[in-house]
């Protein structure tokens, strides 16, 4: 072998070395904040890239894979280590079919080892564990003792209130009298948005009270898709009414929060839990909200309803 041979076989070992170098320092990964949630809620998954060399292709994926759904993408940040950048990017996801998924490999142009893939638990809503929830105690009998004292007391101010209540009514029924307006001009979402203010306005001090506030919410809302778009959301189940809302050209973040309002309410209605009062007064924003994100997708529907 002469010394040109040599020559040539070295440098193309180094050539080699040099690009199998550069492969093998860019280093992509991925891991997720928490791998078990509830329907709906969200995880942040996290992309990175260490040693990234001159024009990084970045991670691409579609907005729905494998009963994933993507709701926001952070920009991509970058930071200079030496004579190579890293680079990071937040995701964050959702999902509303329960069960065990995958999400899958990635694969980035120029490193050779692609992200592992990620296992997350999809549970269905279950609030045995969760402590904003407080249990609803079996009333306890007492034993009843009159004390004429504060019979009279009770008398007085139950026959003040009766006058109070009266007078009132009267009043508010010639101001509707005077302000009533004309039958069927109100489209769906104002019916929506005045019978929402009425129940919002509404004292919940007793675990019936709650009851029947989020069955208000519920019905309201199946109301109102039932004018705006001839759904059949009067008949539909929970989930059967969540998957045919699913293809609504309405932003995620907001689906998420009604479809977690609208479980929160069946979990009120059906087994017997009070939610904490931020809840309670966080649910009607969350539903005008999407009612009113909705309602800018087909045209207005004059309605029969009136706030009464």
């Amino acid at each position: 072998m002469n010394k040109r041979t040599l020559y040539i076989g070295f440098f193309l070992l180094l050539v080699l070395s040099s690009v199998t170098s550069q492969l093998f320092s860019q280093t992509a990964k991925a891991g997720v904040d928490r791998a078990k949630i509830f329907i709906g809620e969200q995880v942040r998954l996290k992309l990175a890239v260490e040693g990234g060399r001159a024009g990084l292709r970045w991670f691409t994926f579609p907005d729905s894979l494998n009963h994933f759904e993507i709701i926001k993408r952070s920009k991509i940040d970058t930071v200079l280590n030496g004579s190579t950048t890293n680079y990071y990017q937040t995701i964050t996801i959702t999902s509303f079919d329960s069960g065990r998924w995958e999400f899958p490999s990635l694969f980035l142009p120029g490193v050779m080892q692609p992200t592992p893939p990620i296992a997350i638990d999809v549970m269905p809503v279950d609030v045995s564990q969760m402590q904003d929830y407080n249990d609803i105690k079996d009333i306890i009998e007492v034993t009843q003792e009159n004390d004429w004292l504060i019979v009279g007391m009770v008398a007085v101010i139950t026959l003040l209130s009766i006058a109070m209540i009266w007078w009132l009514f009267i009043k508010k029924k010639k101001v509707m009298v005077e302000r009533r307006p004309a039958k069927g001009t109100l489209s769906p979402l104002d019916w929506a948005l005045a019978e929402l203010n009425k129940l919002k306005s509404q004292r919940l001090d007793s675990p019936l009270e709650v009851k029947r506030y989020y069955t208000g919410l519920t019905d309201i809302s199946r109301t109102f898709f039932s004018r705006q778009f001839s759904q059949d959301s009067m008949q539909q189940t929970t989930d059967e009414w969540m998957i045919a809302l699913q293809p609504l050209a309405v932003d995620n973040e907001a689906k998420t929060s009604f479809f977690q309002v609208l479980r929160l309410a069946d979990t009120v209605k059906f087994a017997k839990y009070l939610p904490h009062s931020r809840d309670n007064e966080t649910s009607v924003e969350v539903i005008k909200n999407m009612l009113q994100k909705a309602s800018l997708l087909h045209s207005s529907i004059h309605s029969n309803y009136q706030p009464k």
